[in-house]
């Protein structure tokens, strides 16, 4: 890994700090090509902050929710990679603003590229069956307002975050003592996974660099495509602990999720009714990376599963 450079294209990244941010950084900071990054957070002397300065990389001080700063970063900018945080607030409309506001300063500044990290429009291809996934809607309504104002775009959508399966979507003790991964959708339901903080850059660059891509592009950021199943049975071979799939009855499952239950429901239903990338094949983003990505199995390898022994 090198340091950031003194030439070449200058690039904002936006949430630099963060798991999508930080593999963009990490991957331009691998590539051969030399890059200006210029780390965008809303606190320069935290620690991560601070480590993105030690690798050369120009750490500025800005909040993207106030149009006067969002000017400043991207003045002088030809590349700019945006993700907004709908968890940080769950609220639709103030992602769509965000992002919104984003675009235009990106605009006005006469950016060469807008990178922008956005998600499939699940309203939209399910007919309005599944109509609360909002924190897949908010992003494709960015994603289209981009596509409008013509910017030159290119849309990398990260797969569904593989760490999840680490967490509150993996394996779980049973009250039998047990192992299982309870779900309420099919265990053949195929889910494209992504390591973010290990593996999104990869597309980030991908989309920067092949000819395959650029502006007018859609990535599909996801290392591979695993049924439930084949996740479960993956997790057992790795781990050397029995352990299976339960469906269970989505009511359980909704009333269990607070007031999240009939998002995270939705989604998982989105999955299994209509892919994560509603069919769209991830092969042909694939095929130009320039750095390896990972696999779930990996991830499993190097997790901490010590809770399911207690």
């Amino acid at each position: 890994m090198v340091a950031s450079s003194t030439e070449g294209p200058v690039i904002v990244v936006i949430g630099a700090t963060g798991a999508q941010g930080g593999s963009v950084v990490s991957a331009l900071l691998r590539s051969d090509r030399p890059y200006q990054i210029h780390a965008v957070s809303r606190d320069p002397s935290k620690p991560s902050a601070q480590a993105l300065a030690s690798k050369g990389c120009t750490v500025v001080s800005g909040d993207v929710s106030k149009p006067q700063d969002l000017q400043r970063l991207f003045k002088g900018a030809q590349l700019v990679f945006a993700v907004t945080n709908y968890w940080e607030h769950q609220s639709a409309e103030k992602e769509l603003a965000d992002g919104k506001a984003i675009i235009d300063a990106a605009k006005d500044a006469g950016v060469e590229l807008f990178i922008w990290s956005g998600l499939e429009p699940v309203s939209k291809i399910s007919g309005g069956k599944l109509d609360k996934v909002h924190h897949f809607d908010s992003k494709a309504a960015i994603t289209d307002y981009a596509k409008s104002t013509g910017i030159p775009l290119a849309v990398v959508e990260p797969g569904c975050y593989s760490t999840n399966f680490v967490g509150m979507l993996g394996p779980q003790k049973q009250p039998d003592g047990s192992i299982a991964v309870a779900l309420p959708v099919s265990s053949k339901t195929v889910v494209s996974l992504l390591n973010p903080s290990e593996d999104y850059g990869a597309y980030v660059r991908e989309a920067i660099e092949s000819p395959s891509f650029g502006a007018g592009s859609t990535v599909y950021a996801a290392s591979e495509e695993l049924t439930l199943e084949e996740m479960v049975k993956q997790w057992s071979e790795v781990t050397g602990k029995p352990a299976t799939y339960k469906q269970i009855p989505v009511e359980a499952y909704v009333s269990a999720g607070g007031h999240l239950g009939e998002e995270m429901y939705q989604m998982l239903a989105y999955f299994q009714d209509y892919g994560y990338y509603g069919g769209a094949d991830i092969g042909p983003s694939q095929a130009s990376l320039a750095q390896p990505v990972g696999t779930w199995k990996q991830l499993v390898a190097k997790s901490d599963w010590s809770k399911l022994d207690q």
